[in-house]
C-alpha cells in the first residue's frame, strides 16, 4: 500500500462480544491503521424483511447509516466480511466518484437466465430493463454526495415500500435506491469465486488478477475446505489469534459438495446430459476432458493439504451433512460414473442392471 495512507478501519458493532472487540484491537500493532468499533441502535432493523438466503444475515443492512456514523467523512469503502485483500487497497480508494453515489462491480446472479426463481426476482425489482444489478460486497461510497441527497432516509422509505419482492433486502434496495448513480469498477476489485459467471469476459477480467476475493454466497472458506480459493483465506486465518479457534470450533460442510465433486457424479452426469445425437458424439472427448481436469484438482488440492496439514480433508463421516451426502451416492448419476470407473469395458451391458436396480429402489 503506498505508505502516504492511513488505514481506518471502521466496524460497524450490532453486538459483537467485548472479548472478540479485544482480539480484534490486538491486531492493532502499527501506527499505519487504526481500528474502531461504532455501536449502532440495532433496533431500527428489527422489523426488516430476511433474506432469501439463510448465509445472509440482517446485520449486512447496518451499511444503510454509513453515511450518518462519521459526519466528517466524505468517502468510504465499505466491505463484506467475507473477503480478503490481494492488492493495494488505495488503488481503489483514488478511483473518482465525485459525481456518483456509489461504485461497485456488476453481480453475476441477475444474469442467469435459465433460472426460473431468479427471472421471477429481478423481474419484480423496479429497476430498467438495461440496467447491469451491482453487487454491494464491495463499494466505494460518497458519503458527503449521501448525505447531501438524504439518501439514507429513501433507503428506510423503499424498505417499506418494496418490501414484500425482495430476495436480497440490502442490496436490492441499494440497487433500487441508487442506480441512477453508479460508476462500475473493474471485476478485479470483487472477484466471486463462488457464482457462476453468465459473462465470461467478466470472469476473465476478475481473475487475471484479483484485487479483492469475495465469497458472495453459501460456501465460505471456514465452513467449505474445498471453496474456491481457500488456500488464501487460510493463508491469512493462520497470522490472527482466532485461528486455532476457527480450526477446533468449526463445524464442517461440504460432504455433499465432495461426492458431486467427485469424478463418478461428474461422469455419470454428462452421461445423463447426452441426450442428443451431437452430445453423444462428442461424449468420449467430454469425458476425457472431465477426468484430466479432475485430476488436476485433486493434485491443487493435495498441495494445499500438503502446505497446511489443517486444512486436509477430513472423513466424510465427520461432516455435519453426511447423510445428505449418502443420498447422493444413491443417485443414478453417481452409480452410472461409478460403474463406468470400475467396469470401463463391460460398462455399456451393465447399465440397463443398473437403471432398473436404481428406478426399484426409487419406488
Amino acid at each position: 500500500m503506498d505508505p502516504k495512507y492511513i488505514l481506518h478501519f471502521y466496524i460497524i458493532d450490532g453486538g459483537i462480544s467485548q472479548e472478540n472487540k479485544q482480539i480484534i484491537q490486538n491486531l492493532q500493532i502499527d501506527e499505519k491503521y487504526i481500528i474502531e468499533f461504532i455501536t449502532i441502535d440495532t433496533e431500527l432493523f428489527q422489523k426488516f424483511p430476511q433474506s432469501s438466503q439463510e448465509h445472509i444475515s440482517i446485520e449486512t443492512n447496518y451499511r444503510f447509516l454509513v453515511s450518518s456514523l462519521k459526519s466528517h467523512l466524505d468517502k468510504c469503502i465499505f466491505l463484506d466480511a467475507d473477503l480478503i485483500f490481494l492488492g493495494d487497497i488505495s488503488k481503489l480508494w483514488q478511483i473518482d466518484i465525485k459525481d456518483y453515489y456509489i461504485a461497485a462491480v456488476s453481480d453475476q446472479t441477475p444474469l442467469l437466465k435459465d433460472n426460473h426463481w431468479i427471472l421471477s426476482w429481478i423481474s419484480k425489482l423496479p429497476l430498467p430493463s438495461n440496467y447491469a444489478y451491482i453487487n454491494t460486497g464491495v463499494t466505494l461510497i460518497n458519503l458527503k454526495k449521501w448525505r447531501e441527497d438524504k439518501v439514507e432516509a429513501l433507503f428506510f422509505q423503499n424498505i417499506e415500500k418494496y418490501h414484500k419482492i425482495l430476495a436480497f433486502p440490502d442490496q436490492d434496495i441499494l440497487n433500487i435506491t441508487l442506480y441512477k448513480h453508479v460508476k462500475y469498477l473493474s471485476h478485479i476489485y470483487n472477484a466471486m469465486p463462488i457464482q457462476t459467471y453468465a459473462n465470461k469476459k467478466q470472469e476473465k477480467e476478475a481473475f487475471s488478477n484479483p484485487q479483492i476475493i469475495h465469497w458472495a454466497g453459501y460456501k465460505k472458506p471456514w465452513l467449505y475446505i474445498d471453496a474456491p480459493y481457500a488456500d488464501k483465506f487460510w493463508y491469512y486465518a493462520k497470522k490472527t489469534p482466532f485461528y486455532d479457534k476457527m480450526i477446533n470450533s468449526r463445524t464442517i460442510y461440504g460432504a455433499s459438495q465432495r461426492i458431486k465433486s467427485q469424478l463418478s457424479y461428474k461422469l455419470g452426469s454428462h452421461l445423463l446430459e447426452a441426450k442428443s445425437p451431437l452430445k453423444a458424439l462428442f461424449l468420449p472427448i467430454t469425458l476425457s476432458y472431465i477426468t484430466i481436469k479432475h485430476k488436476i484438482r485433486n493434485f491443487i488440492f493435495a498441495q494445499v493439504g500438503n502446505a497446511n496439514p489443517d486444512l486436509k480433508l477430513p472423513k466424510l463421516n465427520t461432516y455435519a451433512d453426511y447423510h445428505e451426502a449418502l443420498e447422493i451416492q444413491e443417485h443414478l448419476s453417481y452409480k452410472l460414473g461409478n460403474a463406468l470407473i470400475n467396469h470401463p469395458f463391460s460398462f455399456i451391458f451393465r447399465v440397463r442392471k443398473i437403471y432398473k436396480t436404481w428406478k426399484r429402489k426409487k419406488q
